[in-house]
């Protein structure tokens, strides 16, 4: 007998009634975290490749393919997933993984534009994979629990990027001192071989019903522009210190390693928080999760512009860590999202989570460097915190579902109290 409240099997053709759900939690984190450990491996690495020659627009180019390839393999996904279940695109996944790793490895040392094209299509295979990875993933934990659980594991899965992220550059540099340039790769070979019988043993096949709902549909479901807003701003908040905190702490006295290990800090802090963040979006609702996540970042965004070395290092930390305070109760928010269309639509919907996610890491660092030309470090993160802090008000004094439902809007008490 199905649960009160767990995702009804014939509703969605994503749900998969064989995938248990830890082991929906499990494949997910391990291929959130091993893309991300790749794409982490290889930006340090990157301006340093022959093919590169130090050429900042040639990394911008290959910075930039990435996320064109994520973005425009995105739809795409969704539509498979709703269409045929999340495993096949998992599957998909891993050749766009494997294909990245390859082509990495190959270009180690070749030069001209055999090496750029090869580090071309290999930026591109890691945008689809990422893309196939993020929707079918975070789609089959959706569709595997029950709403009052969902929090919890999204935001145990969204620890994974974390550390992906913050292993990945750590170990590459080691790794290439000690062994070689290829050696990262060979790492990322095996963690992908782990990944792969992951994907294979855990992820079932399901039967579904082939409905394929277009995005405008799903587009017109309630709170569409505010899950938007709240996913491009958490993915802002951990991209707009990048190009203007680094220099900001160079001024301030802080050297290269000191800077490397508060961004490590920051990336720790995120991984921590979002688990912490999506089990009490269980218990107090994903929407005042998410407003106290935004008001943790504008506390931090004032910190980071200070004139003073500990303040900016806390405030980055601080600013990580409320970050994923508003991703990871915003994951469960998509879930509901989905779920106002018969069959639930989660491939499309965490196709637009995957769009608006990556807009915001596009774009944060665009508005970030403009800002910075315009005005002081401290201005601008001021603005950003002015910023989050709007969002954290809104937020906070929006009706909200009742908690464990998808339906049946009832006011909530502004506030970030953790009474139930």
């Amino acid at each position: 007998m199905k649960s009160p409240g767990s995702p009804d099997p014939s509703s969605s053709p994503s749900a998969s009634p064989t995938t248990r759900p830890g082991a929906a939690v499990a494949v997910t984190a391990i291929a959130l975290g091993v893309d991300m450990f790749l794409y982490g491996s290889i930006v340090p690495l990157l301006p340093r490749l022959p093919a590169v020659d130090g050429s900042a627009m040639t990394a911008g180019v290959l910075f930039a393919v990435y996320a064109v390839a994520l973005l425009g393999a995105t739809p795409f996904i969704g539509a498979w997933v709703d269409r045929h279940g999340p495993r096949a695109p998992m599957l998909a996944g891993l050749v766009g993984l494997a294909a990245a790793t390859a082509l990495f490895a190959g270009a180690i040392n070749t030069t001209g534009a055999a090496g750029l094209s090869a580090l071309l299509i290999a930026r591109a295979a890691q945008g689809i994979a990422a893309s196939a990875s993020w929707t079918s993933g975070l789609a089959l934990i959706a569709a595997t629990h029950a709403p009052d659980r969902r929090g919890r594991s999204m935001g145990l899965a969204l620890s994974a990027v974390g550390v992906g992220v913050l292993l990945g550059p750590a170990l590459s540099g080691p790794l290439v001192d000690a062994f070689g340039p290829r050696a990262p790769f060979l790492l990322v070979a095996v963690l992908a071989a782990g990944d792969a019988l992951a994907r294979i043993l855990l992820v079932k096949p399901v039967v579904t019903t082939d409905v394929r709902l277009p995005y405008r549909t799903v587009l017109r479901g309630p709170g569409a522009g505010m899950l938007i807003a709240l996913t491009a701003m958490g993915a802002a908040a951990i991209a707009l210190p990048e190009p203007i905190l680094p220099l900001h702490l160079d001024q301030l006295g802080l050297g290269r390693a000191g800077i490397g290990l508060a961004f490590a800090a920051a990336a720790l802090g995120g991984s921590t928080a979002a688990p912490l963040a999506g089990a009490l979006a269980d218990r107090v609702g994903a929407p005042r999760m998410a407003a106290c996540g935004a008001l943790v970042t504008a506390v931090g965004f004032l910190l980071t512009g200070r004139d003073s070395t500990v303040l900016s290092v806390v405030g980055l930390v601080v600013v990580g860590f409320g970050a994923q305070v508003v991703l990871a109760p915003t994951l469960v928010l998509v879930a509901v999202f989905a779920e106002h269309t018969r069959p639930a639509a989660y491939g499309a919907a965490y196709a637009l989570y995957n769009v608006a996610y990556t807009g915001g890491l596009a774009l944060a660092p665009l508005a970030a460097g403009a800002m910075t030309s315009a005005m002081s470090v401290a201005a601008a993160t001021l603005l950003a915190g002015g910023a989050a802090a709007v969002l954290a008000l809104v937020l906070a004094t929006r009706r909200q579902p009742a908690k464990g439902s998808t339906r049946s809007p009832q006011p909530t008490r502004p506030g970030c109290s953790t009474d139930a």
